[in-house]
């Protein structure tokens, strides 16, 4: 399954860049893909790559096995994280009785306060989505785009501090 956000409808054409939707499949499985990698797959691999199903343990191991031999095609070995970092980032955005810092503060930015209520309404590939445009450096306006796809506020531009435009 392949979940398109609007916010990131622009990468959808050619795929050039990773949608948070697979790299929440490459989270799970452990892999680190760059995207000088991402990019030397075909269309129809990075596709296969977005629509393939991760949520049974079958589904998983399935998905690392195809992508350890996509990048054996491409003579790399890949990147694997330690999985015990996966599951801290995990911890943190399946947490539904704790909002991420990172998430908390990045709204507060934008003069938005994120309940309890709020952060349990979300599903687990919003929570993650907001979490990593939080904290890997991503720009404000992204992580605005996806509050208000998610959470259905508008967000006036004047929020934006001055730096982020």
């Amino acid at each position: 399954m392949f979940r398109k956000f609007k916010f990131e409808e622009e990468i959808y054409g050619k795929l050039q860049s990773i949608p948070l939707s697979t790299q929440f499949k490459l989270d799970r499985v452990g892999a680190k893909l760059s995207s000088k990698n991402w990019n030397r797959f075909s269309d129809e691999e990075r596709h296969v790559l977005c629509q393939l199903s991760v949520r049974s343990q079958g589904e998983l191991e399935c998905y690392r096995e195809y992508l350890i031999y996509l990048l054996r095609k491409l003579k790399e070995k890949g990147e694997w994280q330690d999985p015990q970092v996966g599951l801290l980032d995990k911890a943190q955005w399946e947490n539904l009785t704790r909002i991420p810092e990172g998430v908390y503060l990045r709204a507060l930015r934008l003069k938005v306060i994120i309940s309890p209520g709020d952060w349990i309404q979300l599903d687990d590939l919003e929570r993650y989505a907001l979490f990593r445009l939080s904290v890997e450096n991503q720009p404000l306006e992204l992580f605005t785009k996806a509050l208000q796809e998610f959470m259905g506020i508008a967000i006036p531009l004047s929020s934006l501090p001055s730096w982020a435009s």
